[in-house]
């Protein structure tokens, strides 16, 4: 069964409150962070194609959240490298997974991908992400707004 994950306010894509930012909720099984999303015309690049960096964003917070379910700790993009394998259409529901490779006390291995409902790989990335401090992860969880229904990662 999945979980959702905790949420800031003002984030660009999980901040409620950003009237900008997307409004997605993370969830989890406890391997994989996963997102369902349906992108609206306004994030598209080319007509009937969502941009290049929203994909990007997407993933890159995504597979920011896949370390901590291994960890203490909250993290930071160190690298991300991102393979796009078609355009995905605007309107399309989305479904965004990524999962820890290996993560250690210096450095995390993650991989991600957006796909279809259907199963078919739009975008394939994986990164290397860097651990905050605890105090810095302790920090950022204090403004994390959690529901009933949250998990709590540390």
């Amino acid at each position: 069964m999945e979980k959702a994950l905790p949420h800031s306010s003002w984030c660009y894509v999980c901040g409620e409150d950003n009237p900008l930012g997307h409004k997605i909720i993370f969830k989890t099984d406890g391997k994989i962070i996963r997102v369902r999303y349906t992108p609206e015309v306004h994030r598209q690049g080319y007509r009937g194609v969502i941009h290049g960096g929203v994909l990007c964003t997407l993933l890159d917070e995504t597979m920011g959240w896949a370390p901590s379910l291994k960890s203490d700790r909250m993290f930071v993009t160190g690298e991300l490298t991102t393979r796009f394998l078609k355009p995905f259409p605007v309107g399309k529901e989305m479904i965004v997974e990524a999962w820890p490779i290996r993560v250690s006390k210096r450095l995390a291995l993650v991989e991600g991908e957006v796909k279809d409902g259907e199963g078919t790989v739009y975008v394939s990335a994986s990164g290397k992400f860097l651990p905050m401090s605890e105090e810095e992860s302790q920090a950022v969880s204090r403004e994390l707004i959690h529901g009933p229904e949250t998990i709590s990662l540390f």
